[in-house]
């Protein structure tokens, strides 16, 4: 379906005349007509009746005008979400159980008028791809991992610290410990 011509139709049903809508669209009254009359073709359907005093919309005009609207503004909000500088702020968390996503819940509802995509990747090199290229604006992750340190591009900051749980058998060497450092758990088998 021809956007233009939706637009068109939604124009000139607003107007109640073809030449009212061409001023609004910047376009002829013959360019109005011509849209409105590809859409009736597509369609299948008449949606103005036209008379002496403009155009009134048939019953099926009347059917579909709110479709058309809406139509109008899904295409708006999908265009939005990938225009830079004003598409919704894109983060990345692990899980949709973890504290990362309470914090995006909490965002969400303290600044309920900035628009928000959370999205899951999952590997670090692909979250770093993300933030690179301006897919994404931010991950929230681990990122302490011994002998693989960030790329000097990424920045990270300290946000969160969620507490884990370390399950051992009785015997096991860190068994008796009451807290473990990621650097205390490498060499062990996991």
């Amino acid at each position: 379906m021809d956007l233009e011509a939706v637009r068109t139709f939604v124009t000139a049903a607003d107007a109640g005349q073809f030449q009212e809508a061409a001023a609004d669209l910047s376009i002829t009254q013959q360019a109005v007509s011509k849209r409105i009359a590809g859409l009736e073709k597509d369609l299948g359907v008449r949606l103005f009746t036209r008379t002496a005093r403009g155009a009134e919309l048939t019953i099926d005009g009347q059917a579909f005008l709110p479709h058309a609207r809406e139509l109008l503004r899904v295409a708006e909000r999908a265009v939005t979400s990938v225009r830079t500088g004003s598409r919704p702020l894109r983060v990345d968390v692990l899980a949709s159980r973890s504290a990362a996503s309470g914090l995006m819940r909490g965002f969400h509802r303290a600044h309920p008028e900035i628009e928000l995509d959370v999205v899951w990747l999952f590997d670090i090199e692909t979250a770093i791809a993300a933030i690179r290229s301006g897919a994404i604006d931010a991950s929230f992750r681990a990122v302490a991992v011994p002998g693989r340190p960030l790329p000097e591009d990424i920045e990270s900051v300290r946000v969160l610290d969620e507490p884990l749980q370390l399950l051992t058998g009785p015997a096991h060497a860190l068994a008796g410990a009451r807290s473990v450092t990621v650097a205390q758990l490498a060499g062990h088998r996991i």
